[in-house]
């Protein structure tokens, strides 16, 4: 009989908030893997009963790195709820605001969660302890690495200042409102917009492609390894005011292309910490939280499409829009994230070449007070969706799928791994840490704050925690 090594991490770092990973090993390879979520939030219960109107605010408390994406589909569902419509001018600001939050998400995370997976930085906090296994750029190499983590921050910083421009403040900003966009188009905010994306696309440019470019020249077969589920997806997202896309729509499926459907979505709590069910669809669903039930090892709820778990995020995205990618594998994701970043900039500066000075960018009128809405659009880490039902201008149902509980949900009905614990399977482990299962997880850019919706110590503490 075989006996597998029990290996847990906990919390995985440099991720949005507590992730924990089981591992088993044989010979040092993963045969089996849980990753599992640790914090219960309740955001679908606290929006019950509460306006409408008020839902891009409430919802982009979710999470402070990726606020305007919830903004962004809470806005979406409201409109088509009470039957408002945006004018032109409030979609491109709408666009400028998500735009700049990508760019901010998208440089923190190469630089501050991956990137230190790779290069050796110096004897100071952040970089310490030290993860000494696997490393192979050059100590000039590494020096310059670390100077440009640095120089990542500031850039991020100048992309919430552009986030602040048409946003009010970030994050959490104020400018995404159903009906459009609150802020008004003027020359100043035009420049001051332009003048810190400028600043970032040379960044992208001049820095950051060239230093993703050398990871994944001196680590060639991570582009392969932590392949997922091969299938992808994609809901769309910065649509143009005459209705095309930055981001298409669509699904591959067991390598076959297909329509995108929301229809076709649903969530089983079968192995999750909930009042048990079998696949719903969100507008079928509620959340009823359950921490004894006998099978949850986690909050994240299974979200499936047709029954089969999809990846998110960037390479999804490149994958759906049948751009050219590398691979499937860890930096496969890391790659196409990165030249995301330079297709949103290029994109922003188009948008913002085509706002109208001092024209609407806000239409408070409603068809009705009561109705059924859908918000979909992508968001930083992939899929994002919102499902609700408005009566008399308030909440009476709400639920919220995100991108990594599309990535990390636990097992449905039929024990079926995510796409998360898909890519650790195989993998070959060197170092005591498990470094490599690290490098794997970050590349999805987990954010466990937006896949659950108390911590229980008794459970935790009894585990053997490794770090």
């Amino acid at each position: 009989m075989t006996i597998l090594e029990k290996k847990i991490i906990f919390p995985v770092s440099r991720i949005h908030n507590p992730m924990l990973l089981e591992a088993w090993l044989e010979d040092r390879e993963i045969k089996d893997a849980f990753i599992s979520d640790t914090l219960y939030r309740g955001f679908e219960q606290i929006l019950l009963g509460r306006s409408a109107m008020d839902m891009p605010y409430y919802t982009q408390r979710i999470c402070g790195i990726c606020s305007s994406a919830h903004a962004t589909t809470a806005a979406l569902g409201v409109e088509q709820a009470l039957g408002m419509h945006v004018p032109p001018n409030g979609q491109l600001v709408r666009n400028l605001i998500l735009a700049s939050d990508f760019l901010q998400n998208h440089i923190r995370h190469l630089y501050l969660y991956t990137m230190p997976d790779y290069f050796r930085g110096p004897d100071i906090g952040p970089f310490i302890p030290h993860s000494e296994s696997d490393l192979r750029l050059s100590s000039q190499e590494n020096t310059t690495m670390t100077e440009h983590y640095f120089k990542a921050i500031d850039i991020s910083r100048i992309a919430h200042a552009a986030f602040a421009v048409f946003g009010g403040k970030a994050p959490h900003g104020h400018g995404i409102v159903p009906g459009g966009a609150s802020m008004e188009v003027d020359a100043d905010r035009v420049s001051r917009y332009r003048g810190y994306l400028i600043e970032i696309i040379s960044f992208i440019d001049d820095v950051l492609l060239p230093d993703v470019s050398l990871i994944k020249e001196r680590y060639p077969e991570y582009i392969d390894l932590g392949k997922g589920s091969g299938n992808y997806m994609s809901v769309g997202g910065f649509p143009s005011p005459e209705g095309s896309a930055l981001f298409p729509q669509g699904i591959i499926l067991q390598g076959k292309r297909e329509s995108f459907d929301e229809k076709n979505v649903t969530e089983d709590v079968t192995n999750a910490w909930y009042k048990p069910h079998g696949p719903l669809h969100p507008t079928e669903e509620d959340t009823i939280p359950d921490r004894s039930q006998p099978k949850g090892y986690s909050w994240v709820k299974s979200p499936r499409y047709r029954g089969q778990p999809v990846e998110v995020g960037p390479l999804a995205r490149a994958i759906i829009a049948k751009e050219d990618v590398i691979g499937q594998g860890a930096l496969a994701r890391t790659w196409a994230r990165s030249l995301e970043l330079k297709k949103i900039a290029q994109a922003a500066l188009g948008w913002l070449n085509r706002l109208e000075l001092g024209a609407e960018t806000f239409d408070g009128r409603t068809e009705q007070a009561s109705g059924v809405g859908i918000g979909l659009h992508e968001a930083m880490r992939g899929s994002l969706g919102h499902w609700m039902s408005v009566e008399n201008g308030r909440i009476n149902h709400y639920q919220i799928i995100t991108p990594s509980a599309l990535n990390f949900g636990s097992r449905d009905e039929k024990g079926t791994r995510s796409v998360g614990e898909t890519s650790l399977l195989g993998l070959k482990i060197q170092s005591e840490d498990l470094k490599e299962a690290g490098r794997i997880i970050r590349s999805f850019d987990p954010c466990f704050s937006c896949s659950v919706h108390l911590i229980d110590g008794e459970k935790l503490y009894a585990l053997k925690i490794q770090v």
